[in-house]
């Protein structure tokens, strides 16, 4: 980051050079629009985390840059102009190095903007009205620095501020039918802090600090020197913004060559030892009030990242002929494209974990490639969680959906292929087995050797067959007993050609060809059964990494709910004593009543509370399947214990039977299995 300010936002007829810090007028050009600067944007993409803005604004030639540097030790970060012509034009910035903690321990990032003058004289009104209003869209903090107390005419030179009711929409709809956009300014407006520059007169002694005395005589409702227009004025600053207060510094020093070079430590010893002191004063009052800037959305708090987005998507609106900035609608453009990123890096980190989890395993049992989507989904979601922290449930709940639904796609089509695979490798399997122990003994069973050959040759082979297919089949064992189930087509084939010699047999046992063939059907509904079960409980485990992963965005919620309710509230009382004091009660009775409609916190976290408990209800519907399964497979080993007793049993009375009776077998079949 460089060491000193950079353009956040120039007129189009002003140029900057990223490469060189160069800053310069077009001459000729005329002013039109604004231009947000890449390299600043780059700098706000960086701050993942909350920021607090901290701008200022004024008349020109004020000592903004001066006092916006100083009350963070900054030293001249932002250009220090020393001649008539104003030095900043358009808005700079700067992110101070260190961080600050909010009332939760939370880290966030202070950003500090510095716009040119009101009355620039390079700015038309428009102009003017623009970069004002953009500083108000960006801020949690906007300090007004002005010189003297400000008169009745000064007030009505502040028109501009009346004019953000027609210059900002705060909603893409209203609350209510009866409501006016600009009754929820104070939602989304900064603390608006009025800083009184080279103030030489003391104040009435009835009046304990210069907030009070603006309260209670410039800004007061009830004040007879103001005119219409000063009163819409006072109105509006008391009403708009979240919070009001006002500071006053002395004059720094008699010498204007002491006033122009204030950083200079040479010079220090000849700054009036007040304006010093009040300085430090000042920065202690400023910090009291840094916090994370909050969203439009309750809940969610603007990061650096976010914040590069609503200035393009402001500066875009003020550019644009009968448009004007949308806060509701700039913050949705944002969310949406943040969670469209955020899914599509939470799926590439899952398909990254997959790919290196399944490299040169296929084919395998299918667990190993659910055990590979568990660990692939746990970085899919952390990603998915650290690149949506600061945004709510019900933000981010639907890319979340998303992307288990994807990741379930991508998890079917490594199935699909771990199963192309188990096919082949387990029919290859079968044909080599079949020509190593099959085909000989039914080469012989057709030649010359065939009458000294029993029934028993036959299943030898075939249980051979079978001891070495389930000791060298790989893959999904439900697809290697489907394969297997699948070749008996071909053995009963093979059997049906050579019927008449198989019945000559005097051990040819066609019960033992039925039971090897039920025995293995149920072996496969088993297996298949087993396989559900297994998915079904890897089902599970990712509803509950999910599950886990939305009550700990629960909590994060509602620690920042609390911060943010908790600071709303303060605020609401202390804006509704400064309209009490200004003798706007109409405007404070509106505060009082907004405070009463507002939703508890209660309320907000139910919404929260419903998404765990429908993730919670998935799991309790799996858990219950998965019971289900487990009974039928239960079921299904029953039968199969069954068909192995009745098995023993016919054979302990076969041996008890004559030996040499025949077996009246031509109408059975004679499949092996």
């Amino acid at each position: 980051m460089s060491k000193v300010a950079i353009p956040l936002v120039l007129p189009n007829n002003c140029t900057w050079d990223a490469q060189t810090g160069t800053y310069d007028k077009k001459k000729g050009v005329g002013r039109e629009t604004l231009n947000a600067i890449p390299k600043a944007l780059d700098q706000l993409r960086e701050i993942k985390g909350p920021v607090c803005v901290v701008s200022i604004a004024g008349p020109c030639r004020m000592g903004k840059s001066y006092i916006l540097s100083k009350a963070f030790d900054q030293g001249e970060v932002f250009p220090l102009g020393h001649y008539m012509d104003p030095e900043t034009m358009g808005i700079w910035l700067w992110i101070v190095p260190q961080k600050f903690q909010d009332s939760t321990g939370r880290d966030f990032t202070v950003i500090l903007l510095d716009s040119e003058g009101v009355d620039s004289v390079y700015a038309k009104q428009a102009d003017d009205h623009r970069i004002f209003t953009l500083s108000v869209l960006l801020s949690s903090i906007l300090i007004y620095n002005s010189a003297g107390v400000p008169n009745r005419s000064d007030l009505e030179g502040l028109d501009f501020i009346v004019k953000l009711s027609q210059r900002i929409q705060l909603y893409n709809k209203k609350k209510n039918a009866t409501d006016k956009d600009e009754s929820h300014f104070y939602e989304a407006f900064p603390n608006f802090i009025w800083l009184l520059r080279d103030a030489v007169l003391r104040l009435p002694k009835k009046f304990q600090s210069v907030k009070e005395y603006f309260l209670k005589k410039v800004l007061n409702a009830d004040n007879e020197e103001l005119n219409k227009d000063a009163r819409k004025t006072a109105d509006s600053i008391l009403n708009f913004f979240s919070g009001f207060d006002a500071f006053s510094l002395p004059p720094p020093s008699p010498d204007p060559e002491v006033v122009t070079n204030l950083n200079d430590k040479s010079l220090e010893s000849q700054v009036n030892p007040q304006f010093l002191k009040e300085v430090q004063a000042f920065k202690k009052m400023l910090h009291s009030k840094l916090s994370p800037k909050k969203s439009i959305n309750e809940g969610e708090f603007v990061t650096g990242e976010a914040l590069a987005a609503l200035i393009q998507l402001f500066v875009e609106a003020l550019n644009t002929p009968g448009t004007v900035p949308n806060v509701e609608n700039a913050w949705d453009t944002f969310v949406h494209n943040k969670c469209a990123e955020v899914l599509a890096a939470a799926l590439a980190a899952y398909k990254q974990e997959m790919t290196s989890q399944m490299k040169e395993k296929i084919p395998c049992e299918a667990d190993v490639i659910r055990a590979a989507h568990l660990k692939a989904m746990d970085a899919g979601f952390e990603t998915f969680r650290k690149e949506t922290f600061n945004l709510s449930i019900k933000s981010v709940d639907k890319y979340l959906n998303e992307l288990r639904e994807k990741a379930d796609v991508i998890l079917s089509e490594w199935i699909e292929q771990n199963t192309r695979e188990t096919e082949a490798c387990c029919n290859q399997l079968l044909k080599e087995l079949k020509q190593s122990m099959l085909d000989p003994v039914l080469k012989r069973l057709r030649g010359p050797e065939a009458s000294k050959m029993q029934f028993s040759d036959i299943v030898s082979a075939y249980n051979q067959i079978q001891e070495s297919y389930a000791a060298k089949a790989r893959g999904a064992k439900d697809v290697q007993a489907t394969v297997f189930m699948n070749f008996h087509p071909e053995l009963k084939s093979e059997m049906e050609k050579n019927i008449d010699i198989l019945q000559r047999m005097k051990d040819f046992d066609a019960s033992l060809a039925r039971e090897k063939a039920e025995k293995s059907a149920l072996e496969e509904q088993r297996l298949k059964q087993k396989e559900d079960v297994a998915r079904l409980e890897k089902e599970k485990q990712v509803k509950e990494k999910e599950l886990v992963l939305l009550q700990k965005k629960q909590e994060e919620e509602r620690i920042r709910l609390e911060q943010m309710f908790e600071k709303k509230l303060k605020e609401h009382k202390e804006q509704m004593d400064n309209m009490l004091q200004a003798n706007f009660e109409v405007r404070e009775q509106e505060r009082k009543d907004a405070l009463a409609r507002q939703k508890p916190m209660e309320d907000m976290l139910e919404v929260l509370k419903e998404k765990v408990e429908t993730r919670d209800g998935m799991i309790n519907m799996l858990r219950e399947e998965i019971k289900q399964q487990r009974e039928a497979g239960l079921a299904v080993q029953e039968k199969m214990l069954q068909l192995t007793i009745q098995a023993m049993q016919e054979g302990k009375d076969d041996d008890d039977s004559d030996s040499d009776s025949d077996s009246d077998s031509s109408g059975n079949s004679c499949a092996i299995i």
